[in-house]
């Protein structure tokens, strides 16, 4: 079952990918984009770390391109379920970068996701520069029964705002 969820995701994530064009020939120069950053409501968990590193273009670079930065979420800062931050990427247009998360376990530890013995949840998790410089990612952090592990079961990024 949990298999099909994952196909079904990467479906979308092909689709999605597939169907953002760049439409601004000024958008090559910008550097910069504007992120939405959601954990969505049906989370379970409170995210505590926020990680980004550069991937690279997105047609030609498979390896990362930097070190994982700091925690974007400072001065003790959380993302609830149901929760947003913005911040700005310095990722240039046609670019991705790749995000990893840190949440309270419930009782006031931090749990590194990727960290967790038997992890088995999504990994290099995308922000992708392209169709806009602004971008909406959101993100769904349960509980795996099977591994016992805190595990993101579900993600999206697209171009544009979500208001």
């Amino acid at each position: 079952m949990n298999y099909l969820k994952y196909i079904a995701m990467a479906a979308i994530a092909v689709f999605t990918m597939a169907s953002c064009e760049i439409t601004d020939d000024n958008d090559s120069e910008k550097d910069s984009l504007y992120v939405k950053f959601m954990n969505e409501q049906a989370s379970q968990y409170t995210i505590t770390t926020l990680q980004i590193r550069n991937r690279g273009s997105v047609d030609a670079q498979l390896e990362p391109t930097e070190p994982w930065g700091e925690n974007i979420l400072k001065n003790g800062q959380r993302i609830a379920p149901g929760e947003h931050i913005y911040f700005n990427l310095d990722l240039p247009n046609g670019h991705w970068a790749e995000y990893r998360l840190g949440v309270d376990n419930g009782n006031g530890v931090e749990v590194m996701l990727y960290d967790q013995p038997n992890y088995a949840g999504l990994m290099n998790l995308p922000i992708t520069h392209w169709g806009s410089d602004k971008r909406t990612v959101s993100v769904t952090i349960t509980n795996d029964n099977s591994n016992q592990t805190i595990t993101v079961s579900g993600w999206s990024d697209w171009a544009g705002i979500d208001e």
